[in-house]
């Protein structure tokens, strides 16, 4: 599990993966520890193709063959339905991920999502954000 993985992720709404202006969105993620069970690690998604900005965090566990990990990004970055972006200063919601470890455990992919929330822009307009999911997949690097 330690090392290097890279994949991307993609939303289910068709509407939402075009406003992303990219088929799919392709992160990064670095493993520096794993118990046999638990994991934690950081996460850069490629900003090149419609991905959040900053370095993250994930933290997960495998159960079996099943994974599951949360993904904390430093910075709250949206696309619009017209394609722009809105980049905050605050902590995005987490994503929540969860799917499965392939039999030789050099594969994992699955589903995500971010649940309903109300943010509070500039501390005080609120801004809904309707709940997003998708599907995700990665890869141990070979580098």
């Amino acid at each position: 599990m330690i090392g290097t993985w890279t994949g991307y992720y993609k939303y289910n709404k068709e509407a939402a993966q075009k406003a992303m202006g990219f088929d799919r969105t392709f992160f990064t993620i670095v493993i520096h520890s794993f118990d046999g069970k638990k994991f934690e690690g950081t996460v850069t998604d490629d900003t090149a193709t419609g991905g959040m900005e900053g370095q993250g965090i994930i933290s997960g566990e495998i159960d079996n063959r099943n994974v599951s990990f949360r993904k904390f990004m430093p910075k709250q970055t949206y696309v619009l339905k017209d394609g722009s972006r809105k980049v905050f200063d605050s902590k995005h919601p987490a994503i929540y991920y969860s799917g499965t470890v392939s039999d030789n455990g050099n594969n994992l992919e699955g589903h995500w999502k971010i649940k309903v929330q109300v943010l509070l822009v500039f501390g005080f307009i609120p801004f809904p954000f309707k709940p997003q999911h998708g599907t995700w997949s990665m890869q141990l690097s070979k580098i």
